[in-house]
């Protein structure tokens, strides 16, 4: 600093407080637009996850609203013909992929046929022991269908009794690939995608089909995220920062469901890093421009001094003419 002249302590002062001021401002702005998008997203992503939550939901109460129906047709007449006539309705063929009465005496028919094990009993099928025990429609879990071309199927179950005994259980599988149909339909913007998980946190739908049946540790291996509204942190596979809300699917018996919805960090805030840019950009004009301006005043403010230490230095070497008057402008 002891060798800089007076005018560049001057401008470099300056400088620094300009850029003092205009960082100041950059990192306040910086700080409550970083705060305007992440209220915005997460307003966006609640939005879309109560539609997709509410999609699903009516998806599924639509088809228990089917087999509620079915239910009450064979426990009105539970004749071989009625029963094959109601399991081969246009309604409940066109909803599930099968449909089928498991008796209390073991005798089970289903729509449409197919091959089943020698022995097969119904009453000891998971769905049956569930419906079993219940008063109304309920659900199993997802379960890997016979066939992999089907993925992963549920079981909507609902007892049958007459006179206060258990006459049998209605069941129809569905396939989860119209869940993955709901959730595609959602792209985020471009910025990520929609999945479902279970309490447990087991992936039952996601775009990344050798990802389904994982856990959510599994997605993000940097710690999974709580299954619960409001954006959080995580780490996927691949290493990218990504940004995680669940919402519950609301109505189910026998099943909790979460969509998940996971945005990448980057694009999310990519708006952010452009004004950042533009921040940095502004600031390097405005140092330079008032650089160029400052420098200009200064030797416009300096001039008499200047003027008046070449006079002072010829009388010191003994030349100046100390009769000749000086006219000292401030301007």
């Amino acid at each position: 600093m002891r060798t800089l002249k007076f005018s560049h302590k001057i401008m470099l002062a300056a400088s620094l407080v300009v850029v003092a001021a205009f960082a100041s401002f950059a990192l306040y702005n910086d700080y409550l637009q970083r705060n305007a998008i992440r209220d915005n997203l997460s307003n966006y992503l609640n939005d879309v996850g109560l539609v997709s939550t509410g999609n699903i939901q009516h998806w599924l109460d639509g088809r228990m609203q089917l087999l509620d129906n079915l239910a009450e047709s064979v426990q009105d007449d539970r004749s071989s013909e009625s029963l094959r006539r109601n399991l081969q309705h246009r309604s409940i063929a066109s909803a599930f992929l099968y449909a089928y009465f498991g008796q209390a005496d073991g005798t089970y028919t289903q729509f449409p046929a197919s091959e089943l094990p020698a022995g097969y009993d119904p009453r000891q099928r998971p769905w049956y022991k569930s419906a079993a025990g219940s008063n109304g429609p309920g659900l199993t879990e997802p379960y890997l269908a016979a066939d992999p071309r089907d993925g992963l199927l549920i079981t909507i179950t609902r007892p049958v009794n007459a006179g206060g005994a258990l006459q049998g259980v209605v069941g129809g599988d569905l396939k989860l690939q119209t869940v993955d149909d709901i959730l595609n339909s959602f792209d985020l913007g471009g910025m990520g995608y929609a999945f479902l998980v279970d309490e447990k946190g087991t992936v039952l739908v996601h775009s990344d089909k050798s990802l389904v049946l994982k856990t959510l540790a599994d997605l993000f291996p940097g710690g999974a995220p709580r299954l619960q509204p409001g954006l959080q942190e995580a780490s996927s596979i691949d290493g990218s920062a990504r940004l995680v809300t669940f919402l519950p699917v609301k109505g189910l018996t026998g099943v909790n469901w979460y969509v998940g919805l996971s945005v990448d960090e980057g694009k999310a805030f990519a708006a952010l890093s452009e004004f950042r840019v533009s921040a940095l950009m502004v600031t390097v004009i405005g140092v330079v421009a008032i650089l160029i301006r400052l420098g200009a005043l200064i030797r416009i403010l300096l001039r008499p001094l200047h003027v008046m230490s070449h006079a002072m230095g010829g009388i010191a070497e003994g030349e100046g003419d100390l009769t000749q008057r000086r006219t000292i402008a401030s301007g």
